[in-house]
């Protein structure tokens, strides 16, 4: 996999940012954990408002955001890891699971995943 950072990138910021504040979650300090369900908040909304609903880069912000919010609840911190990983890809790598599993869903046919 080739290594793909965008510092120019907005995107690339928000993800950088949840990265950040996930592991200072998973490091003990709680607060983290808010700081990236506020950030995917954040994000989603501005994808919402600039691409709309429907568009697949909110729809990956919709469903990231959701497993985040579900992952507070879980007292092992489990969830939160395998977030992690996926973040770690998105933010390193630009690729994502979460993505992936998307693209095959039937209202996105059209969708291009790079």
């Amino acid at each position: 996999m080739k290594v793909k950072i965008d510092v120019k990138s907005l995107a690339w910021w928000y993800w950088f940012i949840t990265l950040i504040a996930m592991v200072i979650g998973l490091t003990g300090i709680v607060e983290g954990f808010y700081v990236v369900i506020l950030v995917s908040v954040i994000q989603f909304i501005h994808y919402m408002v600039s691409r709309g609903f429907t568009a697949f880069p909110t729809q990956v912000r919709f469903i990231y955001g959701i497993f985040v919010i579900i992952a507070l609840f879980d007292p092992t911190r489990i969830f939160y890891w395998v977030l992690l990983i996926g973040t770690v890809m998105v933010t390193v790598f630009d690729r994502c699971f979460i993505a992936r599993v998307l693209i095959l869903m039937p209202w996105n046919k059209n969708a291009k995943l790079s």
